[in-house]
């Protein structure tokens, strides 16, 4: 036999391949086998999930046909006036916000050259009784009145800088008050009046920063200490985590108070994508021109998206969900609830991705803007307290500036300052949803309230299982948009309905007829 024959046994046949040695497998399933990859199964769901909506897309069609309108249709025309009206009256209030700012830095100056003077004079030979009266060219004085003179200066400067406080409060609280009037006693259609609060809102924020950190830099520069005594001119940029005022990175301006007192540095602020006011900030050199023509265009195909799943899907299941609150038919209800969570889950993460990376991007891009830390990765949220702490940053830091810092500095305990802040995030929430819907039910005050608890009950897990916890992350989502977004939502659309087709302000929708069948 030579080599190439195959090895035959006595009756002449070919073996057979010879069996593996046995060895101590494990089905891949089970606990204890070697990690697998299940990508397969991520494809499947993927093609399941896909399916599943083309299946939903023509059961809406054949349901209601094209629910589609013009946007801006459906709005009267004395809205679009008073709308508009509210828009142009809040730029009054950042200038006025501006020119108090000149004032103060011209009363600042006064008040530096002032005790410049006094500490000199108490400085000088004359004031210790060395030589005579008019020794260095200075009279010879009381060490008694140099010292009321002294407390007198103190004294006007705290004056000066309360009443500038009280000032730009009084500002701030009008730049909220005029747009939350118009939304809820002037404004009838709920979006509109979302435009002016969002606006109002934003510039309220902002126009807080501004005089909280001019204030304390005009202290510095009276007193002529540095800025790093100042806790609220700190740059904020501490892992999410760690919340430690002790390891506050220090942030030397590029500009110095009062050189950046000026409406150029106002207008950049005005329009930054920032909540916090810096005399400077970290700037880009170049503008790319193919990628703001980029963060424009998704901008605009994520709104128009919104729009059509607005309009053609949430729409409908809001309408046919009054008929189910007012019979309290809790079976429909929660119904009603997990079919609206799959639309308001795809509208609310477009309205994320349209605002957090293409409007602010664009907005960064144009202005040079070189700090565009707008959002982490929330998505993998373990617990509901980091999801705060990473999808809004900008919100995130205002609060971390100028309530949890100050607070916290101040020796109230971190779990009182986040308790603050909650609750005045609470109360910005039903402001920008219950006034522009003419419904101050606290709906949306008790969806962020009880954040509290939800972070209390997260925040475990995080400890137990590590930041990237998948039980945390499912609750968040759950509690979040699977179930308290569409609740809400639900809510506040069953009670305006009923309100305004009570009162005869809104007359009752009926879907139209499918094309398809007789009934809806």
């Amino acid at each position: 036999m030579t080599d190439s024959e195959p090895p035959t046994g006595g009756g002449g046949d070919v073996l057979s391949e010879v069996p593996p040695k046995p060895e101590d497998l494990k089905d891949p399933l089970s606990k204890e086998a070697p990690p697998e990859s299940y990508r397969g199964f991520v494809n499947l769901g993927m093609l399941l999930l896909f399916g599943n909506n083309v299946r939903l897309i023509i059961e809406n069609y054949q349901k209601y046909g094209i629910l589609i309108s013009l946007p801006g249709s459906k709005v009267s025309r004395d809205d679009w006036i008073l709308t508009g009206l509210a828009h142009l009256l809040v730029p009054l209030n950042v200038i006025l916000s501006y020119q108090l700012e000149r004032w103060a830095m011209k009363r600042a100056i006064g008040h530096r050259k002032r005790l410049s003077e006094l500490s000199s004079l108490d400085s000088s030979p004359a004031s210790h009784g060395h030589t005579n009266a008019h020794a260095n060219g200075h009279d010879d004085k009381d060490p008694k009145q140099a010292l009321k003179d002294l407390n007198k200066a103190e004294a006007s400067i705290k004056r000066t800088q309360k009443i500038f406080g009280w000032l730009h409060a009084l500002n701030v609280i009008a730049i909220l008050a005029w747009p939350s009037y118009m939304s809820y006693y002037k404004i009838f259609h709920p979006f509109m009046s979302i435009t002016c609060l969002m606006n109002g809102t934003i510039q309220f924020l902002k126009m807080t920063s501004y005089s909280l950190t001019n204030q304390d830099l005009r202290a510095g520069y009276i007193y002529d200490l540095p800025t790093e005594k100042f806790q609220h001119t700190r740059r904020v940029h501490d892992a999410a985590s760690n919340t430690f005022v002790s390891h506050q990175e220090v942030y030397e301006y590029e500009v110095n108070y009062p050189d950046n007192i000026t409406f150029k540095d106002m207008a950049y602020f005005w329009f930054a994508p920032t909540l916090c006011y810096q005399p400077s900030y970290p700037r880009s050199t170049v503008f790319r021109k193919s990628f703001f023509l980029k963060r424009v265009f998704e901008a605009l195909t994520c709104l128009g998206m919104m729009y059509f799943l607005i309009e053609q899907y949430a729409t409908p299941t809001l309408q046919n969900s009054v008929r189910a609150f007012d019979q309290l038919a809790f079976g429909t209800m929660l119904e009603r609830v997990l079919k609206l969570s799959t639309t308001s889950v795809l509208i609310w993460l477009l309205m994320f991705y349209t605002f957090f990376h293409a409007t602010f991007n664009a907005l960064a891009e144009m202005l040079y803007f070189g700090d565009r830390g707008f959002y982490l990765a929330w998505w993998n949220a373990g617990s509901v307290g980091r999801y705060w702490a990473l999808w809004n940053r900008p919100v995130y830091i205002f609060f971390k500036r100028h309530i949890y810092l100050p607070m916290v500095t101040k020796g109230a305990s971190p779990l009182l300052a986040s308790f603050v802040i909650f609750t005045f995030s609470a109360i910005m929430h039903e402001i920008l949803i219950g006034l522009p819907t003419h419904l101050i039910y606290g709906y949306a005050f008790a969806g962020m309230f009880f954040q509290i608890p939800l972070i209390a009950l997260t925040r475990p897990l995080e400890k137990w299982r590590g930041t990237g916890t998948g039980l945390g992350n499912m609750i968040f989502w759950v509690s979040f948009t699977i179930l308290g977004q569409p609740a809400c939502a639900l809510l506040y659309y069953y009670h305006w309905t009923k309100r305004h087709i009570d009162d005869g302000s809104l007359i009752p929708v009926l879907l139209p007829n499918p094309p398809f069948s007789s009934s809806s």
